[in-house]
């Protein structure tokens, strides 16, 4: 049996468009979700893409639709990238870069659009390409990195951005009219993988959505300023961090940061249950507040992460703190009834090496903690770097 290509199209873009008003009606009902409502401007994106696509189909003559449709498809896989940057904690959504890429791809596909109904496919596959290429890459990080349905939506945007990719070299090299184009990388092909990435996106930023809104998510839940395990909460930390390291800048003031995160902590949750996963984020949490001292500044951005920011007298200092941490997770078990303990992987960055840049502490800590993960974990791992960074204090 064949289908018409306007079928097609008014079929997927009627999933496209259900798909997304579910998600975006499920966003408005949350409160103070950032990373949702760049989801929703995706979601959204979508839904207007597929429209006009149903309509150019029938409508073939009015090549300015097919402009929308380039330009919105292209915006929405952007945002998806960019809610996954802010569902990581990221300081920057970088939205404005979908919406430029969106807005070029519409002018190109306006330039070429009297040349024929592959008007704009070009930068169009490139810009998808990229941008799946990047939420996949995305999902493999901070926070997403423990999250299966972060892993799910992952390999689905990692899948898409392979056909993409042989959807452009086939239509390069043998061209759209081509047996094998039409075949494997024609439109109907095409929207049925959208269809289906469509789908799986949703289900997947959903659960992550209520997941992070729900008891479960300790690392996102806040009462006031603090996560439910009694240090600062990702928000409030931030602004935290980022005004210690304004006031020591100004003073002149060595600042070490501490990264903490608790080894195999979805395999606890697999083996034991949520509950359990739970119980030993808040039990790690007193034990980091019983071992830091009292001027220290605690973080909690993620459910296993915890960031300590202190100021320090010797260089040592922070890496003395990090080996007291990890002494005392041997020394007082989790669960008592089980003698079970938890170990973590460390990362200790100061401005001696690194400077007085924020992002480029962030950066750091967030790799030395990576190194400790990578070596099996229960380590601790002192950032380091053979260039130092401007405004950074010699070594005593």
């Amino acid at each position: 049996m064949t289908v018409d290509l306007p079928s097609v199209l008014l079929v997927s873009g009627l999933v496209i468009v259900l798909c997304g008003l579910i998600f975006v009606l499920n966003t408005a009902m949350r409160r103070n979700d950032a990373s949702g409502r760049v989801w929703s401007v995706g979601f959204i994106s979508g839904m207007l893409s597929a429209i006009c696509y149903a309509m150019w189909a029938v409508a073939q003559d009015q090549w300015w639709i097919n402009a929308i449709a380039n330009g919105t498809y292209l915006l929405s896989v952007a945002a998806i990238w960019s809610g996954s940057r802010v569902f990581n904690g990221r300081l920057r959504s970088l939205l404005w870069v979908g919406l430029a890429a969106g807005g070029v791809a519409m002018v190109l596909t306006v330039i070429e659009g009297p040349s024929g109904v592959w008007a704009g496919s070009i930068p169009v596959f490139v810009g998808l390409t990229l941008f799946a290429v990047l939420t996949g890459y995305e999902t493999l990080r901070s926070r997403m990195r423990r999250n299966l349905n972060a892993r799910v939506l992952g390999i689905g945007m990692w899948f898409f951005a392979l056909f993409t990719l042989a959807r452009l070299v086939i239509f390069l090299t043998q061209g759209p009219d081509s047996s094998t184009f039409q075949t494997y990388f024609g439109t109907q092909v095409a929207t049925i993988v959208t269809v289906v990435l469509v789908v799986l996106g949703t289900v997947a930023v959903s659960v992550m959505q209520a997941e992070r809104s729900g008891a479960r998510a300790l690392g996102d839940v806040t009462v006031g300023v603090y996560s439910t395990v009694g240090v600062l909460s990702a928000s409030s930390f931030m602004q935290q961090w980022a005004d210690q390291v304004e006031r020591a800048a100004f003073n002149r003031d060595r600042l070490a940061m501490v990264a903490m995160d608790v080894d195999n902590l979805p395999q606890m949750n697999t083996a034991f249950g949520r509950n359990f996963g739970d119980t030993a984020i808040r039990s790690v949490a007193q034990l980091i507040r019983h071992h830091t001292p009292t001027t220290a500044v605690l973080g909690h951005p993620g459910a296993g992460r915890f960031v300590i920011v202190l100021v320090t007298n010797a260089a040592s200092d922070a890496e003395r703190l990090a080996i007291r941490l990890q002494t005392a997770l041997v020394d007082e078990p989790i669960d008592p009834e089980r003698s079970l303990r938890a170990t973590a992987s460390f990362g200790v960055v100061d401005t001696d090496m690194f400077g007085y840049s924020l992002p480029v502490l962030r950066k750091a800590l967030d790799d030395a903690t990576a190194s400790a993960r990578a070596q099996g974990g229960n380590r601790i791992v002192m950032g380091s770097t053979d260039v130092t960074h401007p405004g950074a204090l010699p070594r005593p």
